[in-house]
């Protein structure tokens, strides 16, 4: 659970009487609340294996209970009246039944070729039942039946390469806050489907080693925030007909010499939604509700998907001078991403580029079979930068507004410690 002190609260929004002192009412309080949580989850897995020459082939399955009660309770009020103690306002049982079977299959086409296989069939039953903390009654029941294969293919032309396809379908239910959040007056959310699509080339060669994977992402009804909120005003999340990640993902490794070593990888991507529609709020609403609407609607077309940068690189170089002493230097950086669905460069976080500088030393010992030092010195160079942001855009007085937060991460810092391996 968590607690909360709220001031001036509406005692009706706690199913709370209102207070008759004479001829006076008291209707609200100042109260602390608590919001519980309280679960239980529990199954079964089963599996059989068979390898016979060149096949290895799997079933199995499971199913599940999540049991979920959610609920809230008034601990202390000031203007408490006729309640209890632990005044519970609201409460409700979410139940998710699961079962899923699958069949796997690794085999051997030809020389060279081997060929793999992967299909599930998941269903799920989703129960809830009861109010929620704004007294809206959520009781609803929802069904989902998936098919979600996987296959691919894979040839090695020696040793030292690997040259793979693979395709695969995924589907996702959406969550519990999905249903209860979605606006009763509007579409019920429905589930995402992902087609996946991937080629891939690896190679080894002793001191070198390299991995180039290309893949495209089609995403169906894929859920995201787009501004709209449901009767209370809370938002809401929303199936997008169109959208795709679109990339290509380098990673290697060389040891150029007994001491030194260096690793790193790279992705290039696109990412899309290709008819994106926001929704924002307009407070001048309230001054004439007869001719203007609650929200503006906006059409943006083609937009990036929130927090989704087109570049992200790493690298990492260890040098070892001596036995047991290893010096490394992190580079770590993310492209410019945007922090709605909207791609507006008002609303975006900056591209940032963060060096860590760490040591390990470890020396054995008696009573130990080694003793281990670490010492690191993060963003060694005091970059300032931000990693997640949130944002509220509303019109006033015909013109648009924007109340935002973002979370500046700390600037150089150190982390120390040490490893005993027994």
């Amino acid at each position: 659970y968590y607690e909360q002190y709220k001031e001036e609260e509406y005692l009706a929004d706690y199913q709370l009487p209102e207070i008759w002192i004479g001829d006076s009412v008291i209707s609200e309080t100042d109260l602390i609340r608590q919001k519980w949580l309280d679960n239980d989850f529990y199954g079964a897995i089963f599996s059989l294996n068979l390898r016979k020459q060149a096949l290895d082939f799997t079933i199995g399955g499971g199913a599940n209970q999540y049991l979920g009660d959610h609920f809230g309770e008034v601990i202390w009020a000031r203007f408490a009246g006729i309640s209890e103690v632990g005044h519970r306002w609201y409460g409700n049982d979410a139940i998710k039944n699961e079962f899923h079977l699958f069949a796997k299959a690794n085999y051997k086409i030809s020389e060279g070729f081997y060929g793999y296989s992967d299909l599930q069939i998941r269903g799920i039953n989703y129960e809830i039942e009861g109010i929620d903390d704004d007294l809206r009654n959520i009781t609803q029941s929802h069904d989902f039946l998936f098919f979600n294969p996987k296959l691919g293919i894979n040839y090695r032309p020696d040793n030292r390469q690997r040259i793979y396809f693979s395709f695969a379908v995924a589907n996702r239910e959406p969550n519990r806050t999905n249903f209860v959040d979605a606006d009763p007056s509007g579409p019920v959310p429905v589930h995402e489907t992902l087609y996946d699509y991937e080629l891939g080339h690896s190679f080894y060669a002793g001191n070198l080693s390299t991995l180039i994977d290309v893949y495209f992402m089609d995403y169906k009804d894929q859920l995201v925030l787009t501004g709209e909120i449901n009767d209370v005003g809370s938002p809401v999340m929303t199936n997008v007909k169109d959208s795709y990640r679109l990339g290509v993902e380098l990673s290697g490794a060389w040891k150029l010499s007994r001491h030194l070593h260096w690793e790193g990888n790279l992705a290039v991507s696109r990412n899309k939604i290709k008819n994106m529609v926001s929704f924002v709020d307009n407070w001048d609403y309230w001054n004439d509700p007869e001719n203007l609407k609650l929200q503006i609607r906006e059409e943006n077309g083609e937009t990036d998907i929130a927090f989704s940068p087109n570049i992200v690189c790493a690298s990492n170089v260890e040098f070892s001078p001596v036995k047991d002493l290893e010096i490394g230097f992190q580079t770590k950086y993310v492209g410019k991403q945007y922090i709605d669905n909207t791609s507006s460069e008002n609303r975006k976080l900056d591209p940032w580029l963060v060096n860590d500088l760490y040591l390990h030393y470890s020396i054995p010992v008696k009573f130990v079979h080694k003793f281990g030092f670490n010492l690191m010195i993060a963003n060694i160079f005091n970059h300032e930068y931000e990693s997640n942001a949130w944002i509220y855009r509303y019109y006033y007085e015909g013109s648009e507004q924007a109340m935002d937060g973002y979370f500046p991460q700390a600037g150089i810092h150190f982390l120390a410690g040490i490893k005993l391996d027994f």
